[in-house]
């Protein structure tokens, strides 16, 4: 048999997994471990083997061997020899590197198996993807913001155009000419000129000639009265003439 050849013990794969074995069922500490303890355990464990096997792999005695000269330089004098410290030191590293190898392969393998628990995508084609947008808001609501990004894209300049209204001395002008050429009766509502174009001026006119046909009906001692008023019913039509 070749001596080189690893064999499975048991369950063991190499000695390193029986002193860490040893280590786990008698809880020693990996940083401070008892070598004298171990190496006792360890021997007798191999001569045990050897009783039902003699053929055992070359690795198993080389560290049975390291382990009687651990344990010879111990008994004769184990303070002073640096060497043993130094073998001590690796077998320690050896030791932990093998229980971090064994936890690190177990979560390894409780991991998901490829073909087994996940599978590849075998389409030939790509993914297509695709969006679908929807619109839970009213229509007020996306106006709003519309209005809002256009207006902070634009510029204005708030103009306020000017009209000029009807005063009580304009209708006083008007209800003067009026009566210099008709003699007879005309209603108020006959002085309105045709080229007012809007419902505001027709009621500034409406107003500034009305109040100025009170002022001049009324008598006054600074001034004389102009014209009479007249009306047949409420809300009539509001007749002048010039008074007499």
């Amino acid at each position: 048999m070749d001596s080189n050849l690893n064999i499975d013990i048991k369950d063991y794969n190499g000695p390193l997994d029986v002193l860490l074995e040893l280590v786990h069922k008698n809880k020693f500490d990996l940083k401070n471990l008892p070598i004298l303890s171990l190496c006792n355990q360890y021997i007798a464990f191999i001569v045990d083997l050897k009783k039902v096997s003699i053929e055992i792999a070359s690795e198993y005695l080389l560290m049975a061997a390291i382990m009687v000269f651990l344990k010879s330089k111990y008994l004769v004098n184990k303070d002073k020899e640096e060497d043993v410290k130094k073998v001590t030191r690796f077998l320690t590293n050896r030791l932990t590197i093998l229980e971090l190898v064994n936890k690190n392969s177990i979560k390894l393998f409780e991991l998901p198996k490829f073909k087994q628990e996940f599978f590849p995508n075998t389409q030939k084609h790509k993914l297509k993807i695709e969006k679908n947008f929807v619109i839970k808001d009213k229509l007020i609501d996306l106006l709003k913001a519309y209005a809002n990004i256009h207006k902070r894209n634009q510029q204005y300049t708030l103009k306020f155009s000017s009209t000029k209204l009807f005063t009580i001395k304009d209708g006083q002008n008007v209800i003067s000419k009026e009566i210099l050429s008709n003699q007879d009766w005309f209603t108020l509502k006959s002085l309105l000129p045709d080229n007012l174009k809007s419902d505001i001026l027709n009621k500034s006119f409406f107003s500034s000639t009305f109040n100025a046909s009170l002022h001049m009906a009324k008598e006054d001692k600074n001034e004389e009265k102009k014209i009479v008023i007249k009306q047949s019913l409420p809300f009539s039509d509001i007749y002048l003439k010039k008074d007499e």
